[in-house]
């Protein structure tokens, strides 16, 4: 058995783009028609909630590799050395870092009302304000960027902000729809960081279940409850050889859900890159002044948002856990 790590993946660039994008349809929308800015509003609320889910769920996978690599070294004595688990916790970082710009792309979106009109509201700049502190606490690197490309987000982000305190939404969204067209290859060149973080996740629990299968570490019992469950039947195995003789079946099983797992998060990814693809038109649209006849969200959301799901369950299951109080202990 190998142990497997994640690398580090460059992942600032797609977080500042998408909280550019969302900006500039906020402000673009500001110079359309009353319709066109609820249909924007509605669509940046939405995508960003689903960006807040995705990074939550990288960051749940990235938080149970990491438990994975500390069972491997009591189980089996594989290494987990110090700059590998600081490398990962890092990781973490930087994505927490995207969920909370995600999430602070949600709160201007539910301002995007007040935006609206020639007036800009003290809630929305100050929300395009906080914006812009989050983006600049990220690590900027520069692995997949030009610094022209770098120099192009961080001057987008200012505009939002000068934008909306200046009240000239018109001006700006002409030069922050440029930004977003460069959106989706910057979403492009990161998804093979992203697919790592899945791919590796993968590897290590199915190499590690693989191998508690092999050392009679595993209960079988479950392969018969399709069998006994419709007779109100509990299975209670205790045959060395039928143990044994489903070892085969439940490793096939693991390797199946390990690949199932991978082509799953690849789908979401491309979803995703899809999705930005399809608000970057949308927003090359309202800034330019042709109507934005597409009213709906992108199709593609409730895709990640499937993926990402029970991610998000496990990390609010394991937070409520940790949380909960204990029972008192009783006296005689």
């Amino acid at each position: 058995m190998t142990n497997s790590h994640p690398a580090t993946p460059k992942f600032l660039r797609r977080a500042v783009a998408a909280g550019v994008l969302l900006s500039c349809l906020f402000l673009a929308g500001g110079c359309k028609t009353s319709d066109d800015a609820t249909a924007a509003a509605s669509q940046l609320a939405a995508t960003a909630k689903t960006l807040t889910n995705y990074y939550s769920a990288l960051d749940t996978i990235l938080g149970q590799t990491d438990q994975l690599n500390a069972v491997q070294v009591v189980l089996y004595g594989i290494p987990y050395d110090a700059p590998i688990k600081a490398e990962i916790a890092d990781t973490r970082a930087e994505i927490q870092k995207r969920a909370a710009i995600a999430k602070g792309l949600t709160e201007l979106a539910q301002n995007f009302a007040k935006l609206t009109g020639s007036t800009a509201s003290t809630d929305a700049s100050a929300s395009a304000g906080k914006l812009e502190t989050e983006v600049e606490s990220l690590k900027l690197t520069k692995g997949k960027m030009s610094s022209d490309e770098q120099a192009l987000m961080k001057a987008a982000v200012d505009l939002v902000v000068k934008a909306i305190q200046e009240r000239k939404e018109r001006e700006a969204a002409q030069g922050i729809s440029k930004f977003a067209k460069a959106l989706a290859g910057f979403f492009t060149k990161e998804a093979p960081d992203y697919e790592s973080i899945a791919r590796d996740y993968s590897a290590i629990s199915s190499s590690l279940a693989k191998s508690l299968l092999q050392n009679g570490q595993t209960d079988p019992s479950g392969f018969f409850k399709v069998a006994l469950d419709p007779y109100g039947l509990e299975p209670q195995i205790t045959d060395p050889k039928l143990k044994n003789g489903i070892e085969m079946l439940a490793e096939q099983q693991v390797d199946l859900k390990a690949k199932a797992l991978d082509e799953a998060h690849k789908n979401a990814s491309d979803d995703m890159e899809k999705c930005l693809k399809q608000m970057a038109d949308r927003i090359d649209l309202v800034a330019n002044d042709k109507p934005m006849e597409v009213r709906t969200v992108p199709v593609t959301l409730a895709n990640v948002e499937k993926w990402a799901e029970p991610f998000i369950t496990k990390s609010l299951s394991s937070a409520s856990s940790r949380s909960a109080p204990k029972a008192p202990a009783k006296t005689k």
